[in-house]
């Protein structure tokens, strides 16, 4: 029941002087504490704005535009952050260099183009006798074609037995250029290294043939024990060895003698031919 009792005039009157006179005092504190508190340092003062580059485009008595000078720095700007970042990032290392010049492609020799073939000379003229030197390089020379249905080694020509003697002639044909080519290096005349070269082929085949026929009893009597030496042999592999012993045998036994006799033959028969044909006597108009 006492506690709501109503405040009395002389105890409102009371706390109005109290808070009168906390006033003065608490102006009194703050006073005291901002004299006492430190001196905060001022804040820097930011740098001035720089003056906008002069534009060399426009004259210095125009007058300035805002825009096309804002747009001069942004442009500025942007050059200075691209060149920022590329040196940052990397993106371009060096200036660009010309690129250094391609190597020049390695010379490649170019075959010797094959000669065709030239039809058999006339030998309507043959050519004195010429001062002979050292191999020099010279023109490869021509194979000559074999007349049609002959059989042509050297300056040996015959009709063609019945089988094929192409091979035959083209094989004849490129050993007789070849010896021509070697006649021209040492300084014999083109229709002299031609008749050469055809009686050297020639004689060649017919020293071959000759000495083959005279070493074909003895070559015949090898073929023979070679042939009993191929049977014997072939035992072991019958009944193969039956066939293949004896026949093997027989050729090794003939090749054994006349291999020999025909290159002794050969070698005795060109060396006849080409002296022949160096040593005739000359004759006809040059072409």
């Amino acid at each position: 029941m006492g506690k709501h009792r109503a405040t009395g005039p002389a105890r409102r009157a009371a706390g109005s002087v109290v808070a009168a006179g906390a006033v003065p005092l608490i102006a009194t504190l703050i006073g005291a504490g901002t004299a006492n508190a430190e001196a905060l340092p001022a804040p820097p003062a930011s740098p001035p704005i720089p003056a906008l580059p002069a534009n060399p485009l426009q004259p210095a008595s125009a007058t300035p535009d805002p825009v096309r000078d804002l747009t001069t720095v942004v442009h500025d700007a942007t050059q200075v952050a691209v060149r920022s970042a590329t040196d940052t990032f990397g993106m371009v290392a060096a200036p660009l260099l010309p690129a250094p010049p391609a190597p020049a492609p390695a010379a490649v020799a170019e075959p010797v183009p094959t000669p065709a073939t030239r039809q058999l000379p006339t030998h309507a003229y043959l050519a004195p006798q010429g001062e002979l030197h050292a191999p020099m390089p010279v023109a490869p020379v021509a194979p000559i074609e074999a007349p049609p249905g002959k059989l042509r080694i050297g300056n040996v020509v015959m009709d063609a037995p019945p089988f094929d003697v192409r091979e035959i002639n083209t094989g004849a044909a490129q050993a007789e250029a070849q010896v021509a080519t070697f006649y021209d290096s040492v300084g014999v005349e083109r229709s002299r290294s031609d008749r050469m070269a055809a009686q050297t082929v020639g004689s060649a085949a017919i020293g071959a043939s000759v000495a083959n026929t005279l070493a074909s009893p003895i070559a015949t009597t090898s073929a023979m024990v070679g042939a009993v030496a191929g049977l014997i042999s072939g035992v072991p592999f019958l009944p193969i060895g039956l066939v293949v012993g004896p026949v093997l045998g027989a050729a090794i036994g003939y090749a054994v003698i006349a291999a020999p006799a025909m290159a002794v033959g050969a070698a005795v028969g060109g060396a006849v031919g080409a002296a022949e044909g160096y040593t005739a006597a000359p004759f006809g108009a040059a072409p």
